[in-house]
Parts: C-alpha cells; sequence; structure tokens
C-alpha cells in the first residue's frame, strides 16, 4: 500500500512537473495554431474585399473611358492602383485605358502600362495581348526593332495569327519583304483555317509582291 501511494505521488509529482515545463510551449502552440486559423480567415475576407473594390473601380474606370473621359478614368486608375494594387482588374482596365489613349494619340503613356503588364507575372494571362499592342504603339512610334524584339520566338497559343501578320507588318516596315511576305502567308493560312477574313493579309501580300518593298 506504502508503494503504491509513493507510486502515485510520484507519478503526480512528476505530470506536475510535465505541466510547468510544457504549458507554456502548449499554449503558444495553441496561440499559433488558433492564429492560424483566424489569421487565414481574415486574409480570405481580406481578397475577397480586395476582389469586389477591384471590381467596382474597374467598372469605374471602364464607363469613364467609354464616355471620353480620359482624364477622370486615369485619375480612377491610380487611384485603383494604390488601393487594390495590381489584380487581374487593374490589368484589364489599364488595357482599356490604354487603348483608349492609343485612340486618343497619347502613346507614350499607352506604352507604359502595356510595359507595366509585361512586367507582372500576376497578369500573365494578358501578356499576349499587351505585347501585340505593345508592339503596334511601337511601330507607330517608328521603334520596329524593338517591336519585332517582343514578338521572337514561338506564338502564344491562339494568338499564332496576329503575332505573324504584326512581325509582317514591322518585317515590311524595315524593308525586309521576303521576310514580311513569309510572315503574312503564314497569317493568312492560318486566318483561313481559323474561318477569318484573309482579304487584308492577301493585298499585303500582293503589294510586297508587286512594290517589291515600302515606298
Amino acid at each position: 500500500m506504502a508503494v503504491e501511494l509513493y507510486d502515485e505521488h510520484e507519478q503526480g509529482e512528476r505530470v506536475r512537473k510535465w505541466i510547468k515545463e510544457y504549458t507554456p510551449a502548449i499554449i503558444v502552440g495553441l496561440i499559433l495554431a488558433f492564429g492560424g486559423i483566424f489569421g487565414f480567415r481574415y486574409w480570405q475576407d481580406y481578397r475577397a474585399d480586395q476582389q469586389l473594390m477591384g471590381s467596382d473601380y474597374y467598372q469605374v474606370v471602364s464607363q469613364q473611358v467609354t464616355e471620353g473621359n480620359l482624364e477622370s478614368a486615369e485619375s480612377e486608375y491610380q487611384v485603383m492602383l494604390e488601393t487594390v494594387g495590381e489584380t487581374a482588374y487593374t490589368g484589364l482596365a489599364g488595357m482599356q485605358l490604354a487603348a483608349a489613349w492609343v485612340d486618343d494619340g497619347r502613346l507614350s503613356p499607352a506604352a507604359e502600362i502595356y510595359r507595366g503588364i509585361l512586367e507582372n507575372r500576376r497578369l500573365e494571362s494578358l501578356w499576349p495581348v499587351a505585347k501585340l499592342r505593345l508592339a503596334r504603339v511601337l511601330e507607330a512610334q517608328g521603334e520596329y526593332e524593338q517591336a519585332l524584339s517582343l514578338l521572337e520566338g514561338a506564338a502564344p497559343e491562339g494568338f499564332e495569327a496576329s503575332w505573324a501578320e504584326t512581325r509582317g507588318d514591322l518585317l515590311f516596315e524595315r524593308g525586309r519583304v521576303d521576310e514580311a511576305r513569309a510572315a503574312w502567308e503564314d497569317a493568312l493560312a492560318r486566318r483561313t483555317a481559323d474561318g477569318g477574313n484573309p482579304r487584308l493579309l492577301q493585298i499585303k501580300i500582293d503589294a510586297a509582291t508587286t512594290e517589291g518593298g515600302p515606298s
């Protein structure tokens, strides 16, 4: 009986010692665990709020662009960048604003937006369109070599015809007529296969054949 009481006492002491030694670690672990759960929920709520704000800002920018209020659209776009950062919505808003600037003859700020999109890996899905549009802006600015460098390598899937046609236009401007014709013929074959309208491409090919280069 004495032995049993001693064992129970010894075991109790061991338990108390264990609790004293490990309780702080247990508490910290629980705090971290619950903190992680609530932190993750907070992050989810934060991301949802950001998405909603991004959608709202995009609608405002889009409406201002549609109405031709480019100064207001630019102002809203800058606030959008500062508020929600680089997201899909800011990328789309930037693309729309840049296109409006190109139509308005403001090529430099449009090129800035396109370059910003191409530097952001979170907006990778917009890169093919941004590259094509930036190439056209650089073409309008006479920066043919820079534009061509954007379109080096294989075209992204689904953009093969546009890629080839744009390259053809740039090569033709550089006097590289045979290469331009080959690019246009490639684009023509792809457009015809896709059911697109090949008339303009055929005109370009015919012009390259008869004129032998840019005027």
